[in-house]
């Protein structure tokens, strides 16, 4: 029987009263939403400094997450298809029980640092233990209350689809509340607690939910859920797998692309999440308030302005940037969704249709987060899904032979055209922009042709994401860390190693006079002779009397820092990721470490583990700790200060990078630095960057032990004291990159 089946009883019978039930139901699956969602990225910014604050830990996040829905939609199909309803009431009260044993919400004891290999799956073995429990009940409840409240009668089976809009509005909520209002009033710990006062009462609403199951009359109440009387074909499920599959990757990918090309910082994570979760609350309705028809007329414009954005990476604002990528994002998960909604079932398969909807969900992560970091070099699998998503418009598959031939031919000719006076000129980097652009403008004007919008979108996103022209790229590669290229520029004369679209270090490759360069690397970029950096290593040197016995670098890049080193010095490396030393150590690639310190012992993994087991006596703490563009925020402490301090010298000094194109973090390490005694001072770069010289503007803090460690070191005027007034300090359990963000803004 379907669920308008169910045996004749009156509405008053079936639901004494059905504005408290809704009102009680709606609350109860919000606040379960909520409080999932913000356990999401609670948890990741306490996984965070386990893992040097890397952007892949909230990839690996989501594919967790993502997980524990998918198992939380077959246990909650499974406990109404197999228990009576009354039975699953107490079976999913003693789960919510069980959640309790995880409270207060902390990594779990028995994870410390973590493998050169294998960090994913360890990562999730940190999630599965700490969290697992809680998020497996909370997953279970948005499927299992709305089944619930369609048992009470044909009207609410009509609205049960409702309550899902009210969970992600519920998801999307507390995502968009975490950043503005949370993360920078409350600390970690703060939050758990806080959360674990939110678990509670959620499981007392459940419980009310629970009890106006038990009032339901014994002919709805004995048995399990109704069967449809529509039979589920497999087709159906492989399309709901598929409209969740493309969006649920693109969600990864286009959070992975912003860290790594845009710009790296756990606020911006969440954005794209909250997104995502805003398209079912838009699309999840027969009313939609944003019509179908108008997301699918913008979906070639949207992507149009990737292939420009990709074109343009290192040239277009960032925040202009940011909207395009997730413009175009949503509007493809407003697609795919759309067409997920349009084939839901009735609300007596709605359980079955979440675990379908789910695990596409789940296979989508997986193939963004865990698959392709391991087959592809660069973020490759972002444009490939966005693609995917213009191949699952309905259109695409009406469109008749005759319209595929005669648009299809018409925007190859055009492509082979432009790629012939290309080739045939030389490969003039101004002719494949312009031709790039003018093929873009046609991709968003091809709005209602899906024959000639499709090969369009092939060809100019392969173009522009896989080809630049104004690059010669001798290395690509990609770890768990990040993405890494290594470039030649201005015509084969330097060698500069990228991380995403930051410089992570050059050296020079060729002399002006075009022969090959010998003997030490000179370090450029932000590291160049006579910029702060090598100001800052230079007075400590000549404070130590000209030698530095002992000193400590934590961030590798491609060694350019270890060629300020030497003879009698002994330095250590410090390094997060094994491929950024492989690549230091590569000499096909750089010589700065093989010329400058190839006997220096390397230490791998994060600075603040692994400085904890070295010895004291450093003169010079040099920090050039990135994640990207982003310093990782456990790096900039009270707590990590005061470690610092405990490895120093009685005269040592830490010389920090903090150069950053979107946080301010002079105040943030000045206050950090007070807080353990110490005194900081802050040069940035006066000149802009010299591209002739390789030489990038850069902004260096020095911190030493006190007011007089200080005044020997005799850094110079342009050297200025800068104290942590106003700013809050940050330590182990509260940061606030928000407010770091907006100084930036205002400066």
């Amino acid at each position: 029987m379907t669920a308008l089946d169910l045996p004749a009883v009156s509405p008053r019978a079936a639901a004494p009263g059905r504005l408290v039930p809704a009102v009680v139901y709606a609350a109860t699956v919000f606040l379960s939403a909520g409080l999932l969602f913000f356990l999401e990225p609670m948890f990741s910014k306490m996984a965070l400094p386990l893992l040097g604050g890397s952007s892949a830990v909230w990839s690996v996040a989501m594919v967790v997450f993502q997980g524990l829905l998918l198992a939380g939609y077959l246990y909650a199909y499974l406990l109404t298809r197999t228990l009576p309803v009354r039975l699953a009431a107490i079976v999913h009260a003693g789960v919510l029980a069980a959640g309790l044993l995880s409270l207060p919400i902390a990594v779990q004891s028995g994870f410390g640092a973590p493998p050169a290999q294998g960090v994913s799956l360890w990562l999730i073995g940190l999630f599965l233990a700490s969290v697992g429990l809680p998020c497996f009940a909370l997953s279970a409840n948005a499927p299992l209350l709305q089944a619930w409240f369609a048992r009470r009668g044909a009207a609410e089976s009509t609205k049960a689809y409702f309550l899902y809009r009210a969970s992600n509005l519920g998801s999307f909520a507390i995502l968009l509340s975490y950043p503005f209002a949370i993360e920078p009033n409350i600390g970690l710990a703060g939050q758990s607690r806080l959360w674990s006062i939110g678990y509670l009462l959620l499981a007392v609403a459940v419980a009310a939910c629970g009890v106006l199951v038990w009032r339901l009359p014994a002919t709805f109440a004995a048995a399990a859920a109704p069967v449809s009387a529509a039979a589920i074909r497999w087709r159906d499920r492989i399309a709901w797998m598929a409209f969740a599959f493309v969006p649920s990757g693109l969600l990864v990918a286009v959070t992975a692309h912003i860290a790594t090309d845009v710009a790296s910082a756990p606020f911006l994570w969440i954005v794209p999440l909250a997104l995502y979760l805003l398209t079912f609350v838009f699309v999840f309705t027969d009313k939609p308030t944003i019509g179908p028809r108008a997301m699918l007329a913008l979906q070639p414009a949207t992507v149009a302005g990737l292939v420009l954005l990709f074109l343009w990476t290192t040239h277009v604002p960032w925040g202009l940037a940011l909207l395009g990528h997730l413009a175009a994002f949503f509007v493809a998960a407003m697609v795919c969704h759309a067409r997920l909604y349009a084939r839901r079932p009735d609300a007596a398969e709605l359980t079955q249709f979440y675990v379908w909807m789910s695990l596409g969900g789940v296979l989508g992560g997986i193939f963004a987060a865990l698959v392709a970091p391991q087959i592809f070099h660069s973020v490759a699998e972002y444009p490939l899904l966005a693609f995917a998503a213009l191949l699952l418009r309905r259109d695409v598959w009406t469109t008749p032979r005759a319209a595929w031939l005669k648009d299809g031919i018409f925007a190859l000719g055009i492509a082979g055209a432009l790629a012939a006076a290309f080739f045939l000129l030389g490969k003039p980097v101004a002719l494949f922009a312009v031709g790039i652009m003018a093929l873009a403008a046609l991709l968003a004007l091809s709005g209602t042709s899906p024959a000639r919008f499709l090969p369009l979108a092939a060809l100019l996103l392969a173009a522009s994401h896989f080809y630049d022209p104004s690059q010669s790229i001798v290395y690509r590669g990609r770890s768990f860390y990040g993405v890494y290229k290594a470039v030649d520029i201005d015509g084969g004369r330097f060698r500069v190693l990228f991380q995403g679209t930051t410089a992570h270090g050059g050296e020079r490759l060729r002399n002006d006079d075009g022969s090959p360069t010998t003997g030490r690397p000179d370090p450029l970029t932000y590291y160049y002779r006579g910029g702060p950096f090598s100001s800052a290593i230079q007075a400590q040197r000549a404070r130590m009397g000209g030698t530095l016995h002992d000193v400590t670098l934590v961030g590798l890049g491609m060694g350019a820092l270890t060629c300020d080193a030497r003879p009698g010095e002994r330095w250590t490396l410090y390094e997060l990721d094994p491929l950024s030393v492989a690549i230091a150590h590569d000499t096909a690639l750089f010589r700065s470490v093989s010329a400058c310190a190839p006997a220096a012992p390397v230490v791998l993994g994060d600075g603040r583990l692994t400085l904890r087991d070295a010895r004291p006596g450093v003169e010079l703490l040099i920090l050039d700790v990135f994640s990207s563009d982003a310093v990782p925020t456990h790096m900039l402490t009270r707590e990590a200060f005061a470690l610092y301090k405990a490895r120093l010298a009685p005269h040592g000094t830490i010389a920090i990078n903090i150069s950053n194109q979107h946080l301010r973090l002079a105040e943030v390490v000045a206050a950090s630095a007070e807080a353990n005694g110490m005194v900081t001072a802050v040069k940035r770069d006066p000149q802009k960057t010299d591209r002739a010289k390789l030489h990038m503007q850069a902004e260096i803090a020095v911190v030493a032990r006190d007011a007089a460690d200080m005044a020997a070191l005799k850094l110079g005027p342009d050297w200025r004291i800068v104290r942590g007034d106003g700013t809050r300090v940050w330590t182990d359990d509260y940061s606030a990159i928000l407010d770091a963000i907006t100084a930036k803004l205002r400066e």
